[in-house]
Formats: structure tokens, C-alpha cells, sequence
């Protein structure tokens, strides 16, 4: 979520003019899933979580975990052949189109670029160069000259690609009622770039949504489903959460977003006055632990009951939590 400034994101349709004619898609990407479904049409972005591709009229959002590869500019009447040999044996692996084969870990994408974890620095790549990247062992299949099956992937909780292992995340919320069951705590961030909440004895993944940009009338806020977060905490004078990133990624461009409800769903506040700037709480952020991976503390002073939503500038990923009264005020 952007606090200052909103750019739309570019569908990426519009970049590959080349890629429609007559209505008909010639060049697409492919996504083949680890139960063998191939979807085609454009990814328009993604993350350590998600993937959001626009297949047809409708967008998906695919859990990133049940990707096997991801192929670019895939000819619908020509497709390429994989790459010879397999994939190195590593958690994913980079593909350009010069044939270079880069071991690391998927970290995000979007419409003009590829950024891939190596060696615990985040790199850059031009989409144009990028072939396709594939996640485990697997190589880059043949895509499939059949039409793609109707969207049924599901937003299961999101976890990390190993290296770190896979954390454990709580399920988003279907109903205004928050979960009676007590989260899972962590001695340590296994998710890079996801929020913790620390409780004194571990970590609390926070809740994670997808923003949405919305508009009503001049205002522009940002909405995620469901009242409440079902992750919660009592008021404290202080919170601290937890946030772990690679050198080289800045930890102020975090932001804690003051959220209200209506009409079932939580969104973001404008400041009165303000044009296009949102309501944000005060974080301070202290390095925690410093080696090839920062661990950060965000600590959060005096903040009143209500919904609260970390998210990094640039990108739809909320991270939410609601603070309650302690029992008997």
C-alpha cells in the first residue's frame, strides 16, 4: 500500500502489443501448478506468497507454493523446449533467455521486472530477458496448446520457499468472528519480508490480505475482506513486531496503516485535510539481529483498540492484527 502516493499498476497486455491479434493471444505466460494444471494468460505481479495472473477476463491469485515453474512469452503455436538438462538442485531457479541458469529464491515481480534473492541479496532482472523460473527440482514442461481449466486455485495461508522453511500462517479471515484457536509461536522469522507479532515468548505470524484499491467519489482507500483480523492483542504502551529482510531492503519503507470498518470489510483512513495521504501509527524500528539476514523490531507505543495493517511501500501485502481492551476495562 502506497501512504503518499497510489500508482496503478500497468497490465502488462498493454506492454506486449505484439501479444493480441484478432482478440486471440499468441504469446502468453504459462503457469504449470504441482498437480499438473497449466494456466495461461499474463502474470501481472507477485510475491513471496502469491502470483496474480489474468487469465482471460478474470485475474487469479495463485499460493506461490503450489507453482511449479513459470514460463514468459510462451508462443501459443511455437512452444519452446525446455531447457536441456535438469534444473540445479536448488529452492528455485532463475531461467534467462541466454540460457543462464541463476540459483536463489523468488521474491517478487512486476510489469518490468524480475527481483530474485541470491546468495541473500536482492537482484534485478529485465522481465524481457527472463525465460521462466522454476521452483524445486522441477525443469520448464512443454505448456500445454489446450485452452487453460477454469480458475480453481485457492488463496491457501502462504508460507516461505526453503531456505528458511516454511512458516506456519494463520488462515484469512471469512467472518467477522475472530479465531478461538491460539496461533502457533516461532522462536525466530521464517518468513522474509512478513510481519511477527512478539508476545513475550515467541512470534505470531500476522494475518495476511490482499489489499485492494478502491475509490469513492475524490477519496482513495485501500480494503482488505472481513471486519476484524483474527489475530488480536490486548492495548499495551508498547507492541513490538518482528520483521526480517535481506541487506539492502529498507525497513522504513514499512508502514503501519490505521484501518476502520464498514460495510464487512477494514480499509484505510485519509487524513482530513490530506489529499491522497493515509493515516499511518509512529513505528520505531531498531536493528534486532544483523548477519546476512536483518531481523528488525518495529515497536509501537500507545496504540489505541481497533484494526491496524503493516504493508511495505510498493505493494498489496497487508499484514494485519487488531488491538482489544484488556479483559475487565
Amino acid at each position: 500500500m502506497h501512504h503518499r502516493a497510489c500508482v496503478r499498476k500497468i497490465p502488462l497486455l498493454i506492454l506486449w502489443p505484439f501479444g493480441l491479434l484478432a482478440g486471440t493471444l499468441l504469446f502468453a505466460d504459462v503457469l504449470t501448478l504441482k498437480d499438473g494444471r497449466q494456466i495461461s494468460g499474463s502474470v501481472e505481479s507477485g510475491n513471496t506468497q502469491e502470483v496474480h495472473i489474468k487469465a482471460g477476463d478474470q485475474s487469479q491469485t495463485i499460493d506461490v507454493h503450489e507453482v511449479q515453474t513459470i514460463q514468459f512469452g510462451v508462443s501459443s503455436s511455437a512452444p519452446p523446449a525446455a531447457p536441456s538438462g535438469p534444473a540445479p538442485a536448488q529452492p528455485n531457479t532463475l531461467i534467462l533467455k541466454d540460457g543462464t541458469h541463476v540459483a536463489g529464491r523468488w521474491w517478487s515481480i512486476d510489469a518490468t521486472t524480475m527481483h530474485f534473492l541470491v546468495n541473500n541479496q536482492l537482484q534485478h532482472y529485465p522481465r524481457r530477458d527472463v525465460l521462466g523460473v522454476t521452483f524445486g527440482n522441477a525443469t520448464l514442461p512443454q505448456p500445454s496448446a489446450q485452452s487453460p481449466p477454469p480458475a480453481a486455485s485457492a488463496q491457501s495461508p502462504a508460507g516461505a520457499a526453503q531456505p528458511p522453511p516454511r512458516a506456519p500462517t494463520l488462515a484469512r479471515p471469512s467472518s467477522g468472528s475472530p479465531s478461538s484457536t491460539a496461533p502457533r509461536t516461532l522462536s525466530q522469522p521464517e518468513e522474509i519480508g512478513a510481519v511477527y507479532f512478539w508476545n513475550g515468548k515467541g512470534l505470531i505470524p500476522l494475518e495476511v490480505s490482499q489489499a485492494v484499491e478502491r475509490k469513492s467519489g475524490s477519496t482513495q482507500y485501500w480494503e482488505m475482506p472481513g471486519p476484524q483480523s483474527r489475530v488480536r492483542t490486548n492495548e499495551a504502551s508498547e507492541l513490538v513486531f518482528i520483521l526480517r529482510l535481506p541487506k539492502g531492503v529498507n525497513p522504513a519503507g514499512y508502514s503501519l496503516f490505521v484501518l476502520e470498518t464498514a460495510n464487512g470489510s477494514r480499509r484505510t483512513r485519509s487524513q482530513p485535510g490530506r489529499r491522497g495521504s493515509l493515516v499511518t501509527w509512529p513505528v520505531d524500528i531498531k536493528i534486532n539481529d544483523e548477519s546476512s539476514l536483518i531481523t528488525y523490531a518495529l515497536s509501537v507505543k500507545d496504540l489505541l483498540p481497533g484494526e491496524y495493517s503493516f504493508s511495505q511501500n510498493g505493494s498489496n501485502d497487508a499484514y494485519c492484527f487488531g488491538v482489544d481492551r484488556p479483559p475487565g476495562q
